[in-house]
């Protein structure tokens, strides 16, 4: 697996799953046997994307200055140590400073594993390429190569399908990879629920250090680093370097209304799910599980969480295979792509708010779960897509700072809230925000012409 940095990359997407499977024995811990209030939950909550909002764009830069790879491998030992040592104590304050340590982990891989898989891809393909161009084949000069790079005929809308591909094939290993966190957590849990959450942390740690022997680094080359592998000058600042590089991310998400439209959908709609994320265990709760412990309630969610991953998994493969339609792909479908699973999410959150049955309740979070995975997976899918290579990891990574805005600007004021007038109201607030935040998609969708990207 060393030098296939597509399946090395569907690992990470694996590990990333393990890590999300972390909140249910969490979740159990914190609502069940801590009895933490709406407006705590939100505050964790707060803590997490907080630290996001001020690291993400960060990271993301210094990833494209020094290394994706060990960018990667920095972020699953940092969120591994969070998760082995967030039940250590019940302290509040403590509680929230592993949020803190986990939303940083969570950023020093948010962009640099899609970064370093896209170039460690054209790299390996044009290699392979180069090295097949030294064998006689007839039709080498047909000058039937047209959309070819410059750097070894390889086709860029065949590697941008590729890309796409994989990173939706890297969204089912996430669903993957929960499902198999949630079933060692639910058994794990059967024994201790914080036991638990300790396990899977250092689980966490040890895939970084498969990572950090497996992973290569041969498509990427520093901008600190001039033609023929000299070093800069010492006198250049890599301060200045990060903040032109902030600067050319961020121009190119202003001038580009395809990433414009999806930063927009994204901060608005992430703070819906985090309002969503915080609160629906408690929504549930009050329709029927109050009478449920702790290892009752890691069984229950395990289960359910189990079955929307479940469900994710055949979604995603339906979008891949969409994306993967070059005679039929466009911006302009992307866009409405991206709209309709933020409108179908916003239906199942208004059910999960409204409903005063259990079970329609529990569908609706269903629904809203599997369209809120998809539409990330669209969404990281077109921000890459229309990224420059030397940017890339940047420009992901104002998607996911864009997702931190809305989650600190939104989700602290539905936790609000739902601690002083209810659940239900602030779950209702976050159904119509899901609603809201289809409208740049559908916005630049109507606007763009239907050219092939």
């Amino acid at each position: 697996m060393r030098h296939r940095p597509d399946r090395l990359f569907l690992l990470t997407g694996g590990v990333q799953g393990l890590a999300f499977s972390w909140g249910l024995p969490a979740m159990v811990w914190w609502v069940v046997d801590l009895r933490l209030s709406p407006f705590r939950l939100a505050v964790l909550g707060t803590a997490l994307v907080l630290s996001i909002l001020v690291t993400e764009t960060p990271t993301g830069v210094v990833a494209d200055l020094y290394s994706r790879k060990y960018s990667v491998v920095a972020a699953y030992v940092v969120m591994g140590t969070a998760m082995a040592l967030g039940p250590v104590t019940e302290l509040f304050g403590v509680l929230v400073i592993w949020q803190v340590l986990w939303g940083v982990g969570w950023t020093l891989q948010s962009g640099a594993a899609t970064a370093w898989m896209t170039d460690e891809l054209a790299h390996h393909a044009s290699h392979s390429h180069r090295s097949a161009a030294v064998m006689p084949v007839e039709s080498s000069t047909s000058g039937d190569d047209t959309g070819a790079d410059d750097s070894g005929g390889i086709s860029r809308s065949d590697h941008s399908r590729q890309v796409d591909g994989l990173i939706v094939r890297h969204a089912i290993f996430r669903s993957a990879g929960v499902m198999v966190g949630l079933v060692a957590a639910t058994a794990m849990g059967a024994w201790s629920v914080r036991g638990s959450m300790a396990v899977m942390g250092m689980l966490a740690i040890a895939a970084a250090g498969y990572l950090a022997i497996t992973m290569p680094e041969a498509g990427f080359e520093s901008p600190r680093r001039r033609s023929g592998g000299a070093p800069r000058p010492a006198h250049t600042s890599a301060w200045k370097d990060a903040i032109a590089l902030w600067k050319r991310g961020a121009r190119l998400v202003r001038r580009n209304p395809s990433l414009l439209a999806v930063t927009l959908s994204a901060t608005i709609a992430a703070g819906a799910w985090e309002a969503n994320d915080r609160l629906s265990a408690l929504r549930l709760f009050e329709l029927g599980l109050t009478q449920l412990d702790g290892r009752e309630a890691v069984l229950f969610f395990g289960a359910a969480w189990f079955v929307m991953s479940a469900l994710a998994i055949p979604m995603m493969a339906w979008l891949r295979r969409r994306l993967d339609q070059a005679d039929q792909r466009s911006a302009r479908r992307d866009a409405f792509l991206l709209a309709r699973f933020l409108t179908i999410a916003a239906a199942g959150a208004l059910a999960l708010a409204l409903s005063p049955w259990f079970t329609i309740a529990l569908i609706g979070w269903a629904i809203l779960d599997v369209a809120g995975e998809t539409a990330y997976s669209l969404t990281e899918a077109m921000a890459n897509r229309h990224a420059d290579s030397s940017v890339r990891a940047t420009v992901v990574s104002f998607v996911g700072q864009s997702q931190a805005v809305g989650e600190v600007s939104i989700g602290l004021g539905l936790g609000t809230v739902a601690q002083i007038v209810s659940v239900p109201v602030a779950l209702a607030i976050a159904a119509a925000l899901f609603a809201v935040s289809a409208a740049p998609a559908a916005v630049v969708g109507w606007r763009t012409d239907g050219a092939v990207q």
